[in-house]
């Protein structure tokens, strides 16, 4: 049965979105210009000055701010979205107007972000990701967005949360992460211990380049990552909610899935933890979809969005061939295995650490390549290049195996149908 339209306008807070720069900036331009403002009754001329009294000032900018708000309520009330069978509208923009329309076939997600000022007064923002382009609806009332995304994934409200990240884990995660303890090393080495030696403060202003970069590594993926969990929704669809303050969602669906990629740092291996991410056909680069978990669950989520026989390629690769140990040092981390509809290649230095694995029917075409130390040890490198984007490829096989596995994976790629 077709459901009937929906329609609206944004949330009436929406103008503040827009407004509240304008002021600020006019907030400040006062400020600075505030020595022409005196408290007297009227005009004095001094040294060619024109000083203006404070009530004439005070009207001046309560005109001025009444008329941008006022300009900015106008615009809002042009704002108007629709649901209409298969097509999302936005239209908006008082001098300038705009106006988009979105197929709903050609929506790859759509994720509800909750800004923390946001969540104080009920407001959030709704993105709509098409390829190459994002619709953003901002803002709407909690639930006008939940029914707007389940109306535009066609999905309803059943949900079974299938893991949360424990914010214990999180904690020794990114302690234990190895850029924060290189950058970590580097900051008491350069900053720290000079000061240590010397006692002289001066020593102490190498800080300024080095704590950015490592509150980017270990506090502001805190703030990001703090209540990670990944739930099922009905009809196929994955939904990530994270954040501290700023709750954001990202939303996948697993008929999207380009591949999946399983990371293991060195410091993780003790707890069998690994961080698991995610491609969408179309993006850019693979996004998180869990930032740290055992094993277990990361294979367990293969399972849900590649099914059973990709979640069964995560072991037992075919090691690299001999001749490899002559092309890199970390050949014991190289390997791949093709079958049962999947492709699967392992890399990553010493030992194996990174796990790619996609859908062989997610192959848009393969390729050869053969450098010049290739060429004299007789390897070659296969690359399989996904739709959207993307390679997974098996380093330095021999070149009977390469051409073998091309063929192989070219073969598999073709739907049943063709």
């Amino acid at each position: 049965m077709t459901q009937p339209p929906v329609e609206g306008r944004l949330h009436p807070v929406t103008p503040l979105k827009h407004s509240w720069a304008v002021v600020a900036a006019l907030a400040t331009f006062a400020y600075q210009q505030r020595d022409l403002v005196a408290l007297r009754a009227s005009f004095d001329l001094d040294d060619g000055v024109i000083v203006v009294p404070v009530w004439a000032a005070c009207a001046a900018a309560a005109v001025i701010i009444s008329g941008i708000v006022a300009l900015f309520i106008a615009s809002w009330r042009q704002s108007h979205y629709s649901l209409d069978g298969m097509v999302l509208a936005y239209r908006s923009g008082l001098v300038f107007r705009i106006r988009r329309h979105c197929e709903l076939d050609h929506v790859q997600s759509v994720d509800i972000g909750r800004p923390f000022l946001g969540r104080l007064i009920g407001v959030c923002t709704l993105r709509v990701v098409m390829s190459g382009t994002t619709m953003t609806l901002a803002y709407l009332t909690h639930n006008q967005a939940r029914m707007l995304k389940a109306r535009i994934l066609a999905e309803d409200t059943t949900e079974e949360r299938l893991y949360r990240v424990r914010g214990i884990d999180l904690i020794a995660a990114l302690l234990l992460d190895l850029s924060t303890n290189l950058w970590s090393l580097l900051l008491v080495t350069v900053a720290i211990l000079p000061y240590a030696i010397s006692g002289e403060l001066l020593t102490l202003s190498t800080l300024v380049a080095f704590i950015p970069r490592i509150w980017k590594l270990t506090g502001r993926r805190l703030f990001v990552y703090s209540g990670w969990s990944i739930t099922r929704t009905a009809h196929g669809t994955y939904r990530t909610d994270y954040g501290l303050f700023d709750t954001q969602q990202y939303t996948y669906r697993d008929t999207r899935i380009a591949f999946i990629e399983i990371h293991q740092p060195v410091l993780w291996r003790r707890f069998d933890w690994v961080e698991v991410r995610a491609a969408v056909s179309g993006a850019a680069k693979p996004g998180i979809l869990i930032p740290v978990c055992p094993r277990a669950v990361a294979e367990k989520m293969v399972l849900h969005l590649l099914g059973p026989d990709a979640a069964s390629h995560l072991h037992d690769p075919i090691p690299a061939p001999q001749a490899a140990r002559k092309a890199t040092p970390f050949h014991k981390a190289l390997g791949y295995r093709l079958g049962e509809g999947c492709f699967t290649a392992w890399s990553g230095y010493f030992f194996r650490n990174v796990t790619t694995v996609c859908p062989a029917q997610r192959v848009q075409s393969v390729d050869v390549s053969q450098g010049p130390w290739q060429r004299v040890l007789g390897l070659a490198t296969v690359n399989a290049n996904l739709s959207g984007g993307g390679t997974v490829s098996a380093s330095h096989r021999t070149t009977n195996e390469a051409r073998d596995l091309a063929s192989g994976l070219y073969q598999a790629s073709i739907p049943p149908s063709e």
